[in-house]
């Protein structure tokens, strides 16, 4: 079956806004084509389709943050903050930040090998 691209964006374009897609595999349970016909079409170089799941994604993650912030949980909280902090305070909250100096100025590295 011989398709259009264009009819192949529109369908993918659709399929995406109605299903709140967010990544190209996902495309191909909602449209009649397949993988190889989308890539075919070159539609993976398409900004259009590229743009509109970039846009779903950014909704989700801004929606997410939200319902974090919103929250009680204690859990989701420390995710914002690990999402949101700066550096030091990540490694606050991580208990991972050590401190690591060397100190070669001026100083021979003798290294002796036992056998």
């Amino acid at each position: 079956m011989a398709y259009k691209t264009e009819d192949l964006i529109e369908q993918s374009l659709e399929a995406i806004k109605k299903h709140n897609l967010i990544f190209v595999n996902d495309i191909f349970a909602y449209t009649p084509f397949v993988r190889k016909t989308f890539y075919d079409h070159d539609l993976h170089k398409s900004d259009t389709i590229k743009s509109e799941l970039s846009k779903n994604r950014i909704n989700m993650k801004i929606e997410m943050r939200a319902k974090w912030y919103a929250s009680d949980n204690a859990t989701l909280q420390i995710g914002l903050m690990k999402l949101i902090a700066d550096d030091e305070e990540a490694h606050r909250l991580n208990g991972t930040k050590r401190e690591v100096k060397h100190d070669t100025t001026d100083k021979e590295i003798n290294i002796k090998i036992h056998r």
